[in-house]
């Protein structure tokens, strides 16, 4: 059980588990790995609290249902992996500090983090979206 306490896996390693894990689910569920359809589908169930009707009208969500599915429990697996992955390596700390990167070019300000990081967000998503997945 050592391995599971690595600081890092090396990338091929990861790359490998990954691509099994896909191979897995594509031949059990008969569809690949993918997650940028649960956030369209978690938009949909914030949107049928405010407006029912026009989830129930939108052509989008007629064809994908917002319900939680067993890509939205993978989601959720992503960051409890993540966080127990950290806590097995016992390298988990909460760092404040920005990278020395980040404040040559950006500067301090959290205004302008938040800024980058929902842009950077947001063309990430749309990228997956356009792409389907």
């Amino acid at each position: 059980m050592r391995w599971l306490r690595q600081r890092e896996w090396p990338w091929w390693q990861a790359g490998l588990l990954l691509g099994l894990l896909n191979m897995f689910a594509f031949y059990t569920a008969n569809y690949y790995l993918s997650i940028s359809t649960t956030f369209s589908r978690a938009a949909g169930m914030i949107l049928q609290v405010f407006a029912p009707g026009h989830v129930v009208a939108n052509a989008y969500y007629k064809m994908v249902k917002p319900i939680v599915d067993w890509q939205f429990m993978l989601v959720i697996g992503v960051f409890i992996g993540a966080y127990l992955s950290a806590r097995l390596s016992r390298e988990f700390k909460i760092v404040l500090e920005l990278p020395p990167l980040w404040e040559s070019r950006f500067g301090t300000r959290a205004s302008r983090r938040w800024v980058i990081g929902l842009l950077g967000g947001i063309f990430v998503g749309f990228g997956a979206r356009f792409a389907d997945g």
